[in-house]
């Protein structure tokens, strides 16, 4: 079925909504969880072999991906390489990327890699255990997700409130909200800066009369 799908789409293009229910990823638990795929429309490139979607969005559990087009090399998540461009975000569990460019590699359909691009790209953590927001920006950020870590590079700065960090590669471990310098292969140091408490904060914290 998936290999009729070009050959369906090469004289087309497909303003709809595109339900993909056989792409399926695999749940920590086992349970297989549905990729949904809504695209405004579709068509197939002959030259490259590939499928072109404009105002795209797939969603899979926890994982989201927004874009102005995005081009696949199959649409078999077992395997293939996605290319997104415009407006992208990317929202992995309560880690929210936006970036103008981004490549995704997904195998045993679930991402392995991601590659986002920007001037810069930005991401914030929205976790609910935290009381202070995690937030940074670089013009190149990696996503791994067999090891659950952001890397920033070009320009990174991140802030996990209290402290500020600014160096060319830092990364960022989601899962111990952990901070850890990358190469030093740049020839830049990394800078960290600890701010003082607002004038608010110690008012708050300050033990009464």
């Amino acid at each position: 079925m998936v290999n009729s799908i070009p050959s369906k789409l090469s004289n087309c293009s497909v303003a709809a909504l595109l339900i993909l229910p056989w792409l399926t990823m695999v749940a920590a638990g086992g349970e297989p969880l549905p990729i949904s795929l809504v695209a405004e429309s579709s068509s197939f490139d002959q030259k490259s072999n590939s499928v072109v979607f404009r105002g795209v969005d797939i969603t899979q559990g926890d994982l989201k991906i927004r874009a102005d087009e995005a081009v696949a090399s199959s649409m078999d998540f077992e395997k293939s390489e996605w290319r997104f461009s415009g407006h992208v975000k990317i929202t992995v569990n309560s880690v929210s990327i936006e970036a103008d460019s981004a490549e995704l590699i997904f195998e045993a359909h679930s991402l392995l890699v991601a590659n986002m691009r920007g001037h810069p790209a930005i991401f914030q953590n929205l976790s609910a255990t935290r009381e202070s927001l995690i937030h940074g920006s670089a013009n190149h950020l990696h996503y791994d997700g067999g090891t659950r870590t952001l890397r920033m590079m070009e320009d990174a700065w991140l802030s996990d409130g209290p402290n500020e960090f600014t160096g060319c590669d830092l990364i960022f471990d989601l899962e111990q909200a952990r901070i850890t310098s990358g190469s030093s292969e740049c020839g830049e140091s990394v800078i960290i800066t600890i701010l003082p408490p607002s004038d608010d904060s110690e008012s708050v914290s300050a033990p009464p009369p």
